[in-house]
């Protein structure tokens, strides 16, 4: 069970990805005022706590961070944000932080409510299986919150366009095809993470018979591969259709409503997949 102690790391991340929120939010709005150099100093010294928290914490527990809800969302936080780190790197996209750090920000203080929460995860699990599905498919995860993300930005870049409204919020966000190829890229990306996810979840399954003859009924299993299902769908029709802008936008928002249910919402309705 999480203290308040073990939990004042996170907390102070917490603290400075909200100020990142505000920051980033008033870049967009009123660059002259807001110093983007304050915006990226804000992510990367909430990120480093992060980090170190979450080092703190598998040394503690021999494994990956993930042995309860609470540490499992703080870390699908951490890998969402590397993510964006590596790919802003890349490709310089720090106006995407005034769209992913309010949800960054959110998500984790949601995460506050599951602090004490009694699941947790037997510590006689096989850590190989243990990191070989949780990693790809937190990864993959991450990529389609960044899809998610990008998506609302192309919903409202193209309601901007369309009702020919100026300003900072138009010239500062990337264009509809930057936009559009930020979604193929994390969706492309993200994919294969999650059906390896999948596949190494299915063997450790049935290896060790984790969650027992009718694993196939757990609401956790069932809403991961309506999510499969859902952005196998996605890619197959992009790649041979032709489908881009507005409506693979909305399906990309559709399929990560789907992930954060299959997330978390699953053990609203029973779920313990692995968790005792």
């Amino acid at each position: 069970m999480q203290d308040i102690y073990h939990s004042v790391p996170f907390l102070v991340s917490i603290v400075f990805y909200f100020l990142c929120s505000i920051w980033s939010i008033g870049f967009i709005l009123s660059p002259n005022r807001f110093n983007p150099f304050i915006m990226k100093l804000l992510i990367y010294i909430g990120f480093f706590v992060h980090t170190c928290c979450l080092v703190f914490w598998g040394i503690q527990a021999h494994n990956i961070p993930v042995i309860n809800i609470f540490e499992s969302m703080f870390f699908l936080v951490w890998c969402i944000l590397l993510l964006f780190i590596i790919v802003n790197l890349m490709y310089k996209l720090s106006s995407v932080l005034a769209f992913l750090m309010p949800f960054v920000t959110a998500f984790s203080i949601w995460s506050i409510w599951f602090i004490g929460n009694d699941l947790t995860m037997p510590n006689d699990l096989q850590k190989f299986w243990l990191v070989a599905h949780i990693v790809p498919t937190f990864f993959g995860y991450a990529a389609f919150a960044i899809a998610f993300i990008a998506s609302i930005m192309y919903i409202t870049q193209q309601k901007q366009l369309r009702s020919k409204m100026g300003g900072s919020l138009l010239i500062h966000l990337p264009s509809l095809e930057g936009l559009d190829r930020l979604i193929w890229m994390t969706l492309s990306f993200g994919f294969p993470l999650i059906t390896l996810g999948l596949v190494f979840g299915f063997v450790w399954i049935r290896s060790s018979n984790l969650l027992g003859e009718n694993w196939f009924f757990d609401p956790k299993v069932v809403f991961g591969i309506v999510a499969w299902l859902v952005y196998a769908a996605l890619l197959h029709i992009r790649m041979f259709a032709s489908f881009h802008g507005k409506k693979v936008a909305i399906l990309t928002i559709v399929g990560f409503v789907i992930i954060i249910f299959t997330f978390v919402g699953t053990f609203f309705l029973g779920s313990k997949h692995g968790f005792q």
